[in-house]
């Protein structure tokens, strides 16, 4: 009875020990305004779910019926700039606890409402590794097409007179340089044609291969940068 006892008590403890889950975040710094999410993968669950026989089967992944790697999801908007944290989320499900880490960012301020301009930041993660961030607005044209005497179609064109500024990726000395994100968008002002614009967001990992030697981004390190854009060099550790 003693050894009964003991059994149930050891099943309960292994059944309410919380697991966890790493919290991601989509963009290392959002904006104010900027729409960002917050997500986790959600293997740990789906190996609780498909808790199938040994030696049967072999699982190759767990995945959505879309083939994407399963995950939990929300989309936020920062209301305040500074710094902020999430977490830990701890939710119990099937039996067992679930708690994620704790994720810390900051809320950088949102853009000016302009219709053109290039704003450059460094979102540093840890000694070895930074994210740099490309916010860029190029002036567009609003446009009307008439389909017929009932339809009209509205758009924007951008200006031909500026290109997309990117980070290079390759050849930079003692980086690792991957692309993390990116986004653009086109957005037509038919009461202020000035402030028609294309906007255009790229996140870019940037990892010191050696930290012992300081990375140092001039601009030869970016493409298409705007002769109006006054660069400053970009120090990594």
């Amino acid at each position: 009875m003693k050894y009964i006892f003991f059994l149930s008590l050891l099943l309960i403890s292994i059944s309410g020990y919380s697991q966890k889950l790493k919290l991601d975040l989509s963009i290392p710094q959002p904006r104010l305004g900027q729409s960002f999410s917050i997500s986790f993968s959600a293997d740990t669950i789906s190996k609780q779910i498909f808790n199938l026989p040994q030696g049967k089967f072999k699982i190759d992944n767990y995945s959505s019926s879309v083939g994407v790697p399963t995950s939990f999801s929300v989309n936020l908007e920062a209301l305040k700039t500074g710094e902020n944290e999430i977490g830990p989320l701890t939710f119990n499900f099937n039996g067992n606890t679930y708690e994620t880490n704790v994720i810390k960012f900051a809320v950088a301020a949102s853009l000016p409402n302009v219709g053109k301009g290039v704003w450059i930041r460094k979102v540093p993660i840890d000694d070895t590794t930074v994210y740099i961030i490309i916010d860029q607005r190029i002036p567009a044209h609003s446009k009307i097409t008439r389909k017929n005497s009932n339809t009209i179609s509205m758009s924007a064109e951008v200006d031909s007179g500026e290109k997309e500024a990117k980070l290079i990726t390759e050849d930079i000395e003692n980086a690792k340089i991957e692309e993390w994100g990116s986004s653009s968008e086109t957005i037509p002002d038919f009461i202020d044609d000035k402030l028609s614009r294309s906007s255009y967001y790229k996140c870019y990992k940037v990892t010191l291969l050696d930290k012992k030697k300081p990375l140092v981004l001039t601009s030869a390190a970016f493409e298409n940068l705007p002769d109006y854009y006054k660069f400053q060099s970009i120090k990594i550790n």
